[in-house]
């Protein structure tokens, strides 16, 4: 997974339906952009779920005349089906078949790969406020006015008076801060 990292990069979608955006599309310059010419493209493109995310991906490598340069098939989680495209029903497998169990390794480190890479996203996005985006209001005024007001609602309902009543808070900060809120 280490290679394919470095090679490939990981791509935000968007859209808040897993991989998918509003009404199942995808964002097809982001699946083909970390990918130059053919000569890189995988052997086999494996997807973490079901019929219904493998036939999302199909047609999607359909609309970028891609789907006869690669095989892809999915490994659905419940009963570790297999499903290839065009198939209506999964391959019949054993669990204990070393190529099935590699496949299944494959799907759970991707699938733990792209949890662990979400929850970095999300504590980023925890971490920067509204306030880092106001001049002049460094991390140890942003935490007086929260400390004052408790919230970054009551921050932006707040007047350029209440506002100078933070200890380091001038008026002309004040200002900016109640601007920032009130364009």
């Amino acid at each position: 997974s280490e290679v394919i990292r470095r090679r490939f990069g990981q791509y935000e979608g968007r859209g808040g339906e897993g991989e998918r955006g509003r009404g199942g599309e995808f964002d097809s310059q982001l699946l083909i952009s970390p990918i130059s010419s053919q000569s890189d493209w995988p052997d086999l493109v494996m997807i973490d779920g079901g019929k219904g995310q493998l036939s999302a991906v199909i047609a999607v490598l359909q609309e970028m005349n891609l789907l006869e340069d690669l095989r892809v098939v999915s490994l659905a989680k419940q009963r570790e089906e297999i499903f290839l495209p065009g198939e209506s029903l999964p391959l019949p497998t054993d669990s204990e078949q070393p190529g099935v169990q590699l496949l299944r390794r494959l799907r759970d480190e991707a699938h733990r790969f792209a949890v662990s890479f979400h929850r970095q996203q999300r504590s980023d996005k925890l971490r920067r406020s509204r306030l880092d985006e106001i001049p002049g209001l460094g991390f140890h005024r942003q935490k007086q006015l929260l400390a004052h007001f408790h919230s970054i609602e009551y921050i932006r309902e707040a007047s350029v008076k209440q506002l100078t009543e933070v200890a380091g808070i001038g008026p002309r900060l004040a200002a900016e801060i109640y601007n920032y809120f009130h364009p």
